[in-house]
């Protein structure tokens, strides 16, 4: 049996869809299987997650290592900062229910790092 498989990665802006595709010509007619998928995690980091994602009133941060001097950012899809705080602990919660519905940018940084990675307010 002759089998193609054929695995295309798209990246978006924040996210990834992956498209796989099977061919299969074994018989006459060729017989052909698509199957797309949403894998919003597959080029994000673990050093901090975010949830609900996405949130109409809280926005959890849990860090996955304490860190002296961490701070927190989140800038709307202009660049125009929205939030800024220390974070003291290993988990926090802003509160997000007077923010625009849009895409925001969640900005954890030390002296040594940073990470962001993308919320939805809806």
């Amino acid at each position: 049996m002759k089998r193609a498989v054929l695995t295309i990665l798209l990246i978006f802006a924040f996210g990834t869809t992956q498209l796989r595709a099977a061919v299969d010509f074994s018989s006459d007619s060729p017989a052909i299987q698509l199957e797309l998928s949403n894998d919003n995690d597959y080029f994000q980091d673990k050093n901090f997650t975010i949830s609900p994602n996405p949130s109409k009133d809280r926005l959890n941060i849990r860090l996955l290592k304490s860190s002296e001097n961490t701070t927190i950012e989140v800038f709307d899809v202009l660049g125009k900062r929205v939030h800024k705080s220390n974070i003291t602990q290993l988990e926090s919660s802003i509160d997000v229910s007077r923010w625009k519905t849009g895409v925001y940018l969640v900005k954890i940084s030390n002296e040594k790092e940073s990470h962001t990675k993308r919320f939805i307010k809806q």
